[in-house]
């Protein structure tokens, strides 16, 4: 916090008090005169003044000090203070009788007179000569304050002025040029102009000055932002800088110190004035007569006449170039005169200011201030408003982002409306707390920390690492995890060895949970390091966290047996905790039911994710409840609950959206079109589009969530027949090796690569014995399931079917045994499609009629409707001419209008016409159908023949 003291604030003012010091010294030398000494209130006129007479005493030059006060109206009242220790009998007896008459009469005590003042010529002439008996060794009179001097005082001293005494005397005027009548502004500009006035005017100081003043560096960041508000005055930024680097606040310490003489002002007006004042204050930093009248609820013409008041007392200016505008001399003004208002005159003030902000429809911020301070609850009209005004100012106004986003997020869950328009608000609140994080001011407000943590389930003293989650989160949703990585090496160097192990344990399971999402190789040692923190040190529900986070890191590094025994502990230390101490960490939850998928146990998972939901969803969802939907989407999907799991996903790829989260709504909108895809018969273009959607979604990402949507639309590609480009999409994740999948999904992939290679025709074996070798380093049921499914595609292919049926079979049995029924459906068909290709056309009716019964069962219209013998019939060409056909051919292959122009050598716009013909032939409506149908017959094609 920045401090100075009065030899500090006056060495700003070199250049001006050089120059009173060289009057001083002229006088001494005997040629007295008159300086003027004029600035706005706080320029620094009394603190020159002081150093001026602390030299002169020095020097042995007599000081006559006085001052003028506004409440005092006597004449003279402002010389008689000053001169009266002069007026000794023995001076008065060296002056003519007449002067010492007229000395007597003017200069000492009135109060019980009632005789008239004598005239002020005659009374300067007895003045003069008491003032040269006794100026012989030198004479300082100064009168500060001028501007309230009486009218008989202000022409003694026009006398003064125009004859100068010839002794060594100096005479130091202050005043404040706005305040003071014209007489004295024409009495001291006369003088000036005839060489009897020195004038020294104090004007803004620099910001070098400034720095000086307040004992900082010229480029400290929070002076750079106080220096304009402070218009360059020095009292202003003594109390910038009184509470520097937060925002002023008028401490009982300031209002008794600093702003003292403030105070004393704001005594002045009449109470219609100061009525009006605080109204002006509440209203803000611009204001008419006309809006002053519907705050303070006064008339209008004492409205004019109180404005004119307060303009002649400068507490009030016109604004500059404007005729109908006014503001306060300063903005620290304005708090003070807002800090003496009754509080409940304030509420009504506010609310009626509100009405006038919204008539001039002012910018949200200005509007939240009256919102804010003006109820208790709010219309929904206000909370939008706060939403807006927190948006807008989240890096301009942090802390008041801050308090209005919280306001917003608390009013809106109150009114029961839709989470997504919560959720919104939750990046702009990221950033507003990142941007206070490096003042340090969460630390430090109260107020602020438990509006932040009252509906979170965590003490006040946790808000700052509540508010450090938000962040995180918030990068990860992003896709910015090298931020969030290094945000959270921040805090545990700010932390520090000497931290409590929980809090340590909790930063490094959210590293964890960075490295697990981005896959930066450091998974393993962050989980080791949150365990061996948690058990050393944290509360349950840490070490529930760390073990789950450790269950995870064992399965990516393929120690199955080890994941699976931390998954148990896991489950058992989650499971004794109540969802009240879950509140805070769902991510927890979430981490858990993550692990369940990946063992092949979708509904554990499932429960996970719904009690993750359960207390995500207090008062204010919590940010991370889409990535909750999702998962419990992506569990209820692989049990063959497609309605269910197509409406969180739904719910999911929604609130990700307004989180900006870009990556998992691209995953959801993928789970939406398998879900679709399958709950759809074949040839849907519903399906199609949805996938399309999804498609468009994905770009070029290289973390966790972009691997998952890739594999998701991968699998809905092939199930309409689009192998080529189911091929494109998985081949673009790393493959062969397909780094970028954790080794649990890996023998999906490998599976959904080997289906597409035997329906497109390519070598499938590859990747049904890249499935077999990654089973063996992650032998889990589902695993090994996916690779015998791999294995059944290839057999099939190399024309092996009582083999393939075998692979099918257990597959089959493995996929039931973890309860994946889409996949083990996937296999019945495999299976049945197998035996009527004539391995054993005996059972491939039974086959196909249960694999049917299945379909209905589990609601997969996919393949309720494949009839016996055929599973799915390639489309009638015949409509289709052999131009067509072609045309059709090189469009079901993936090619581009352009390629299959090129290579039937016709223009562009002739394969357009071909491709409207065929659509309008075989009654579809894009170019993804026809390539699904192609693709189905070309299959079928290749089935007969092998048969």
């Amino acid at each position: 916090m920045a401090t100075t003291d009065t030899p500090r604030a006056a060495s700003v003012r070199c250049g001006e008090s050089l120059r009173l010091l060289q009057a001083l010294q002229r006088a001494r030398d005997g040629h007295g005169g008159v300086v003027e000494l004029h600035g706005d209130p706080g320029s620094g006129k009394t603190r020159l003044l002081t150093q001026l007479t602390a030299a002169a005493r020095h020097q042995g030059v007599r000081v006559l000090d006085g001052r003028c006060y506004p409440a005092e109206r006597d004449a003279f009242c402002v010389f008689t203070r000053a001169l009266g220790d002069l007026v000794t009998s023995q001076r008065l007896a060296r002056l003519s009788p007449a002067h010492a008459e007229l000395v007597r009469a003017g200069l000492c005590a009135r109060r019980n007179r009632t005789d008239p003042p004598p005239q002020p010529l005659p009374l300067s002439q007895a003045v003069h000569a008491l003032l040269a008996d006794a100026a012989d060794g030198g004479l300082l009179l100064v009168l500060d304050d001028f501007h309230w001097a009486d009218p008989k005082s202000l022409e003694f001293a026009d006398h003064l002025v125009r004859w100068p005494l010839r002794a060594p005397l100096l005479i130091v005027i202050a005043h404040r040029p706005r305040q003071a009548g014209p007489a004295l502004l024409s009495t001291l500009a006369y003088g000036a102009e005839q060489g009897r006035v020195t004038r020294v005017g104090l004007g803004p100081i620099s910001p070098e000055q400034a720095a000086r003043l307040l004992n900082v560096r010229p480029d400290t960041g929070w002076l750079r932002s106080a220096y304009p508000e402070s218009q360059g005055n020095i009292l202003n930024l003594l109390v910038l800088g009184e509470s520097a680097p937060l925002r002023p606040s008028l401490t009982a310490d300031l209002v008794t110190g600093r702003l003292a003489p403030l105070t004393a002002e704001l005594e002045l007006p009449n109470p219609v004035e100061r009525l009006l004042a605080e109204s002006a204050a509440v209203l803000g930093d611009r204001f008419t007569r006309e809006e002053l009248a519907h705050v303070s609820e006064l008339p209008y013409d004492e409205v004019c006449a109180a404005v004119t008041g307060l303009v002649r007392l400068d507490i009030l200016r016109p604004l500059p170039h404007s005729a109908t505008q006014f503001v306060f001399r300063h903005p620290v003004l304005r708090e003070l005169v807002r800090e003496r208002t009754d509080h409940c005159r304030r509420r009504g003030a506010h609310r009626r200011a509100l009405t006038v902000l919204n008539r001039r429809a002012a910018p949200a911020a200005e509007r939240a201030v009256h919102i804010e301070l003006s109820a208790h609850t709010f219309t929904p009209e206000d909370l939008e408003t706060l939403a807006r005004a927190g948006k807008e100012a989240a890096l301009s106004a942090p802390e008041d982002a801050v308090r209005w986003l919280l306001l917003a997020l608390r009013g809106l869950a109150s009114d029961d409306g839709p989470p997504g328009r919560l959720l919104g608000l939750i990046p702009p609140l990221a950033r507003a707390l990142q941007a206070l994080r490096t003042t340090g001011h969460l630390d430090d407000n109260e107020a602020l920390r438990h509006l932040l943590t009252q509906d979170a389930g965590i003490p006040p003293d946790q808000a700052h690492h509540a508010a450090i989650r938000v962040c995180v989160l918030v990068e990860c949703l992003h896709g910015r995890f090298a931020e969030a990585d290094a945000l959270l090496r921040s805090e545990l160097t700010r932390a520090g060895s000497a931290a409590d192990a929980d809090l340590r344990a909790r930063l490094t399971i959210f590293r964890g949970i960075v490295s697990s999402l981005c896959n930066d190789g450091e998974l393993a040692s962050l989980a080791s390091a949150a365990l061996r923190l948690a058990r050393s040190g944290g509360r349950e529900a840490t070490l529930a966290g760390a073990l789950s986070l450790h269950a995870l890191a064992e399965l990516t590094a393929g120690r199955t047996a080890r994941s699976v025994t931390a998954y148990d502990a896991a489950v058992r230390q989650l499971d004794k905790l109540p969802n009240a101490e879950m509140r805070p960490h769902p991510e927890y939850l979430a981490l858990l039911g993550w692990c369940a998928l990946l063992l092949g146990r979708p509904q554990e998972a499932e429960s996970r994710y719904t009690r993750g939901i359960a207390v995500s969803t207090g008062r204010s969802p919590d940010i991370l409840l889409p990535a909750l939907l999702s998962g419990l989407a992506e569990a209820q999907l692989r049990q063959g609950r497609l309605n269910s799991a197509r409406r969180f996903a739904a719910d999911a790829a929604d609130l990700a959206g307004h989180l900006g989260a870009d990556r998992l709504r691209a995953y959801a909108m993928a789970q939406e079109a398998l879900c679709v895809t399958y709950a759809e018969p074949p040839g849907s273009s519903r399906a199609s589009a949805r996938t399309e959607e999804a498609l468009r979604a994905l770009h070029h990402w290289n973390d966790t969530w972009h691997s998952l949507a890739v594999l998701t639309v991968a699998e809905s590609l092939l199930l309409q027949g689009s192998q080529e480009r189911c091929l494109g999409l998985l081949l673009d994740l790393g493959a062969p090796d397909l780094g970028t999948l954790s080794p649990p999904l890996r023998p999906r992939a490998y599976e959904l690569l080997a289906l597409a290679s035997v329906s497109s025709g390519t070598r499938a074996a590859l990747w049904a014995e890249r499935a077999h070798r990654v089973m063996k380093v992650c032998p889990l049921p589902h695993t090994r399931a996916y690779a015998l499914l791999a294995r059944g595609h290839v057999l099939t292919q190399q024309n092996e079917p009582a083999a393939a049926i075998t692979a099918y079979r257990k597959a089959e049995r493995l996929f039931d045994g973890a309860q994946l029924r889409l996949q083990s459906l996937r296999a019945a068909v495999g299976t049945a499609r197998t035996a009527s290709s004539g391995a054993r056309p005996e059972e491939a009716e039974g086959l196909w009629t249960a694999a049917r019964e299945l379909a209905d069962h589990w609601h997969v219209p996919l393949f309720a409707q494949l009839p016996p013998g055929s599973p799915q019939e390639g489309p009638d060409l015949a409509p289709l001419t052999r131009r067509e056909l072609e045309v059709a051919r090189l469009v079901g292959a993936g090619r581009r209008t352009r390629e299959v122009a090129e290579t039937l050598r016709v223009s562009p716009r002739t394969i357009e016409v071909h491709l409207s013909r065929i659509y309008r032939k075989l009654e579809i409506g894009s170019r993804a159908e026809l390539a699904r149908l192609m693709a189905v017959r070309i299959s079928t094609d290749a089935r007969t023949q092998a048969s």
